[in-house]
């Protein structure tokens, strides 16, 4: 087989077999004659030239610095019924709130948060933090040394980002917690509690929490 071939096969039996996000450096640490990103991203997208000519219902897409499989949007709800009958992660609206402060104001206190809020959100950050959605980032240089908290990888995975660049703008932000952008959920990423457009009419596990947004 052409070396080139070769190559891409190994990259799809890995990406195949990985239920996370492959990052560059490792595929090209695991393909032999790899050279850099560069040679890996012209791999990639052949590979999805292929898929695409071939009729595959699937892709490799960049997300969380890394490279993974998707299924196409269209098949989005046949995949769907596959999970229908298993629980999905979800967040409550205070943890929604809260994660959305970290994303867009990181590296953010607890105090600039519950500033923010207008509630006191431990309970939330600690929700977030063991989801691993947040983590600590650094300390504020001042008396208690007050920790910053900051996005996780798997808060990039779970929304399906490359980066947190590409996070949305404020009105699509607004528009994602009203529901109205929320027609196609994905498999074991994250859900919205019925205030926010949920269709499934699950119970939010991680509510209630002791507090209110004022």
């Amino acid at each position: 087989m052409h070396e080139k071939q070769t190559q891409s096969r190994i990259i799809e039996a890995v990406l195949f077999a990985s239920d996370t996000p492959v990052e560059a450096s490792r595929l090209i640490d695991i393909v032999d004659g790899l050279r850099d990103e560069k040679e890996l991203g012209t791999i990639i997208e052949a590979l999805n030239t292929q898929f695409d000519e071939n009729g595959h219902s699937f892709r490799i897409v960049e997300v969380a610095g890394g490279y993974q499989f998707e299924t196409l949007s269209q098949y989005g709800p046949f995949v769907e019924k596959l999970y229908r009958s298993k629980p999905r992660p979800k967040l409550s609206r205070a943890s929604l709130e809260t994660l959305a402060i970290v994303a867009y104001k990181q590296p953010v206190s607890k105090t600039e948060i519950d500033a923010l809020r207008g509630v006191d959100s431990e309970t939330s950050i600690q929700t977030l933090q063991n989801r691993d959605l947040i983590e600590v980032v650094g300390t504020v240089d001042s008396p208690g040394k007050p920790k910053l908290y900051g996005t996780t990888r798997e808060f990039l995975r779970y929304f399906g980002l490359k980066d947190i660049k590409d996070l949305p703008g404020a009105d699509e932000l607004a528009s994602m917690f009203d529901g109205t952008e929320i027609e196609r959920p994905v498999p074991g990423q994250l859900s919205f509690d019925e205030d926010m457009g949920n269709v499934s009419g699950e119970p939010d596990i991680d509510a209630p929490e002791p507090e209110k947004a004022g």
